[in-house]
């Protein structure tokens, strides 16, 4: 258990913190007592302290998305570290998904392919004359 600011973590436990409005930024919980994210202010997934990852704002502990042992979703989670950052194919809520191995949210999967589609439709296609 990792304590922090009178809150108790566990390895593999789902973290978040707000920004803006409404949105909010997930990350990892991991054995070492750290947090891995996946951001666009980083530039991707990164392993970073509680304090750093909390930035001064109220952690809010979600638990567990899975009944996965905590070292196989750190090591999932992991295993991301140093991957690019994408808002529709790789952000926040996709890695702790996968670190879970739960299957991407309806949404996700619309994004996903809206982007998909658009990639072939604006693809440069070379003319042979």
């Amino acid at each position: 258990m990792i304590r922090h600011r009178r809150t108790t973590y566990e390895a593999g436990d789902v973290v978040s913190i707000r920004f803006g409005v409404v949105l909010s930024h997930y990350g990892v919980v991991t054995t070492r007592g750290t947090v891995i994210s996946n951001s666009r202010k980083h530039d991707g997934v990164i392993e970073q302290s509680l304090e750093d990852f909390s930035a001064g704002q109220s952690i809010r502990r979600h638990g567990r998305y899975s009944g996965l042992d905590a070292h196989l979703v750190e090591h999932r989670a992991r295993r991301r570290i140093g991957h690019d950052y994408d808002f529709f194919g790789s952000n926040c809520g996709h890695l702790v998904r996968h670190a879970h191995h739960r299957k991407p949210t309806p949404m996700q999967v619309g994004a996903a392919t809206v982007r998909a589609i658009g990639d072939m439709l604006s693809s440069n296609k070379k003319r042979y004359y």
